[in-house]
């Protein structure tokens, strides 16, 4: 009968490979959470921008050059002063002049359009979209549209 003591160097290797693989798993999970939550912020971006020109455009009275017929939601089809470039810092702050540290950019279109149904309504659309789309996806972006009537 013999004494068997310690481990034999085929368990270490097989504990060792586990190991390693358990590790290699691991670090593909944190990479895939790291791109998915650039993705959500990116969206979470796109929403908050759309909302606050929409609030924007519904705070101006309706005798305001600013809620003239026109505009676009798309680069084609923009028009001046119915677009803009803004840029959301890691802080949240909103602005439309470009920072000095690299920060996420977003173009931002909204069109303004008569009711077809009322007279006295406008209908407003935003269209948000990142500027910097991750690798191998479409951009990320938000539409959103509203009536305002008086």
């Amino acid at each position: 009968m013999t004494d068997e003591r310690g481990f034999t160097l085929i368990e270490v290797a097989v504990a060792s490979l586990i190991t390693t693989i358990g590790l290699v798993f691991l670090a593909t999970l944190f990479t895939l959470a790291i791109s998915q939550n650039r993705l959500v912020s990116h969206y979470t971006s796109t929403t908050m921008l759309a909302q606050q020109k929409l609030e924007e455009l519904e705070a101006i009275e309706r005798t305001d050059a600013r809620l003239t017929i026109g505009g676009g939601l798309d680069e084609a089809s923009k028009q001046p002063g119915f677009f803009d470039r803004v840029y959301v810092a890691d802080s949240g702050m909103v602005t439309t002049v470009a920072p000095a540290a690299p920060t996420p950019s977003f173009l931002r279109y909204w069109s303004i359009e008569p009711d077809p149904l009322l007279s006295q309504a406008l209908i407003m659309s935003v269209r948000v979209v990142s500027d910097q789309p991750a690798r191998g996806r479409a951009a990320e972006e938000t539409t959103l549209t509203t009536s305002r009537s008086w």
